[in-house]
């Protein structure tokens, strides 16, 4: 169930993105919650709003010299399709796509990036999305 409320999120975004929109409204839930909150903190989106009298999230998209911020936007695991990475496959993919690329982890410990997971030497996890910048 969860997954599918990530896909509506990555779709949206990509929508948004591609139509030069400056906010998109998506449907609040934990993961989006904290999905945005981990966007929001690397720089990829200028902020977000909950709408009361909605159950959904106002998400203010960033540009960067009439460009997005983010290139591309892909979902990894989906509901049929788990996919977890190791710490050695996820040093790999690190070293192939230096930092043009980062992925979306989701561990026992919430959802972080790859490189933070990289960081830390211990936390690998089901890989939800990956960013290309």
């Amino acid at each position: 169930m969860n997954n599918f409320i990530l896909a509506d999120l990555i779709t949206r975004i990509k929508v948004g993105y591609k139509a030069r929109l400056l906010s998109i409204k998506v449907l609040k839930n934990k993961l989006t919650i904290n999905f945005l909150i981990l966007l929001y903190k690397i720089g990829l989106i200028r902020s977000f709003y909950m709408l009361k009298n909605e159950c959904k999230i106002l998400v203010y998209l960033k540009y960067r010299n009439n460009r997005s911020a983010i290139y591309s936007i892909d979902l990894i695991s989906k509901p049929s399709r788990r996919v977890y990475w190791t710490l050695n496959i996820l040093s790999h993919n690190y070293r192939k796509y230096s930092f043009s690329t980062f992925y979306i982890i989701s561990t026992s410990k919430g959802l972080i990036t790859s490189n933070d997971a990289i960081l830390q030497k211990s936390i690998s996890g089901e890989i939800l999305c990956k960013i290309k910048l």
